[in-house]
């Protein structure tokens, strides 16, 4: 049979039991809410490191007898914004949005209407990616009184920014296979192939 002092006794222990869980729980909990914390903060770090990437990523134009210019996705917000429907291989189609190839091109003076004729006919446009991957339109398809062929500089896809195939994509809405939809477009270059005079 238990005394006073014994059962005085039991009762201190079970509450220093008791205080003692209370405080681990309130240790687990604390060091739960500093990892969920963590992980919150570098996600946001993750986020942002990604935004400021497609915000600084650039694209170059370059032309013969032209200083190159480089457009930024602040200078290609500004210029006139053009839409368009079209598939990727067999992926359902998409509304890309962005600049037509020919807006970016008269930033540079390339010829075009009437002054596209003689030599300037054999001027090509050719665009670069980082892992070299190159295609090649003609001015003259370019053109809207030539060929009128629908080229974008797309940097949206469905109303958000492009991510896997971006910042900057060349969409062709005309061609039956998207083998110049060029992704990660670094570089546009307009090039005279025109051979020397005899």
């Amino acid at each position: 049979m238990l005394t006073n002092g014994g059962c005085a006794l039991i009762t201190r222990q079970t509450t220093l039991r008791g205080a003692r869980l209370r405080s681990g729980n309130a240790t687990m909990m604390h060091r739960w809410m500093a990892l969920l914390l963590t992980l919150l903060a570098f996600s946001s770090i993750n986020v942002a490191a990604q935004t400021t990437a497609a915000d600084q990523q650039v694209v170059r134009v370059v032309a013969d007898g032209h200083a190159p210019i480089t457009l930024d996705h602040t200078a290609l917000a500004a210029m006139p914004r053009v839409s368009v429907t079209a598939a990727a291989h067999h992926e359902p189609p998409s509304q890309w949005q962005g600049v037509a190839l020919q807006s970016i091109l008269q930033k540079i003076s390339a010829p075009s209407g009437e002054k596209l004729r003689g030599h300037a006919m054999t001027t090509i446009v050719r665009i670069t990616a980082p892992d070299h991957y190159q295609v090649v339109f003609s001015l003259a398809e370019l053109d809207p009184m030539l060929g009128n062929e629908q080229v974008i500089l797309a940097d949206t896809q469905d109303g958000h920014p492009i991510a896997k195939d971006g910042p900057y994509r060349i969409v062709v809405p005309g061609d039956k296979r998207p083998a110049r939809w060029i992704r990660n477009v670094t570089t546009i270059e307009v090039i005279n192939t025109a051979l020397p005079s005899p």
